[in-house]
């Protein structure tokens, strides 16, 4: 498979920082399934992650499963789902325990764009997902790529926190130095949120480790109405 097929939607930014031969040996053990099945979501959002937040502005990295499997739920940046489709399970946990850092009311949408335009990479594990089918993807090419990403954000010289939602997350684990902040925690799904995942503070924690290395804190706010502030940052982008 060819890189410019599989990486195609890959910003150009981090294809350079990833390396052209790393993606080319990446792209050539990926399972073709991956281009030529239906799946979700749509092909050009798989990397929107990576086109909200370069490797530049990249402070903290929050890694999830694979995407959502209902119709029109991902959209390429993990746990997010856009305006106007209602939260998932996941997702509401997760804001309800943002909720109970910071005291915000919880929004009507579901979209954590603006968490990525703070520097936050918002990650699954793996990328696509067939339709209805939770977990499909898995071991045919994507986690090569995450895992990639991983090591080479957590051994350059920038100081992040790796926040690691689940088991398939928390395997990444061995791959960041101690010299990095990691979080690991269970996965926000009504599974599991009540084995750990409430209670667990994860974005004052991202914030504090942040502090401790002089750096300044990422700001969780999210608009409880994202119709103007979101079309003011794609206006930017395009």
């Amino acid at each position: 498979m060819q890189t410019d097929a599989i990486f195609s939607a890959l910003p150009s930014t981090w294809r350079d920082y990833l390396g052209e031969s790393m993606l080319e040996s990446i792209a050539a053990k990926c399972s073709p399934r991956l281009l030529l099945e239906a799946s979700y979501p749509d092909q050009r959002d798989r990397f929107r992650a990576f086109e909200l937040c370069s490797p530049n502005t990249c402070r903290a990295v929050i890694v999830g499963q694979d995407p959502y499997h209902g119709p029109e739920q991902a959209m390429g940046l993990a746990f997010s789902v856009r305006q106007g489709i209602a939260i998932p399970p996941s997702l509401r946990n997760i804001l309800k325990e943002w909720q109970a850092e910071f005291g915000y009311p919880i929004p009507a949408s579901g979209d954590l764009s603006p968490w990525a335009s703070q520097g936050v990479l918002l990650l699954n594990r793996v990328l696509s997902v067939q339709p209805g089918l939770a977990g499909s993807h898995r071991h045919l090419g994507w986690e090569a790529f995450t895992n990639h990403v991983i090591e080479r954000l957590a051994l350059d010289s920038t100081y992040r926190v790796f926040c690691l939602w689940g088991s398939d997350a928390k395997q990444l684990s061995a791959l960041i130095p101690e010299s990095q902040g990691i979080i690991e925690c269970v996965h926000p799904s009504p599974l599991s949120a009540h084995r750990g995942f409430f209670g667990s503070r994860p974005f004052t924690t991202i914030n504090q480790l942040l502090v401790s290395q002089g750096l300044s804190e990422l700001d969780w706010t999210l608009p409880l109405d994202l119709s103007s502030d979101l079309k003011g940052h794609m206006d930017q982008l395009f």
